[in-house]
């Protein structure tokens, strides 16, 4: 089906660390889970973990350093090389489904974390 080629890549496998590096990824992504999601039990390093630990990652500098960020996901449509989503409601579909399964809620905004949307043929105009 065309457009869903990058869609699949958010179902990103579990992380391939070693045994105790995977431990401190787990300590970590259980701590931001808490924080986004406190009655969410999913296990972060399974399902979604690309995604999962930007988020952590986000969590680490701004709660855990007091460091100002964003964290901007940046959904690109129409991209005819790679076949990707042409319009925002898919990707939106993707990330509704990515909060559902981490349990973090649909509006991460107050934690500084936004979903930005280019159409890549306004880069093609540009060039």
């Amino acid at each position: 089906m065309e457009g869903k080629a990058h869609i699949p890549e958010a179902a990103s496998p579990a992380t391939k660390a070693s045994p105790g590096s995977l431990r401190l990824i787990e300590q970590s992504l259980t701590k931001a889970r808490k924080f986004y999601a406190p009655k969410a039990v999913a296990d972060w390093s399974i399902h979604f973990y690309q995604y999962a630990n930007r988020l952590a990652y986000q969590y680490f500098l701004r709660e855990m350093n007091g460091i100002n960020s964003t964290l901007v996901f940046l959904y690109f449509l129409n991209d005819d090389d790679m076949g990707g989503p042409t319009s925002e409601e898919e990707w939106q579909g993707s990330s509704h489904l990515i909060h559902a399964v981490l349990g973090v809620p649909k509006d991460l905004t107050p934690h500084g974390v936004f979903s930005v949307f280019l159409d890549s043929r306004l880069l093609q105009d540009a060039v």
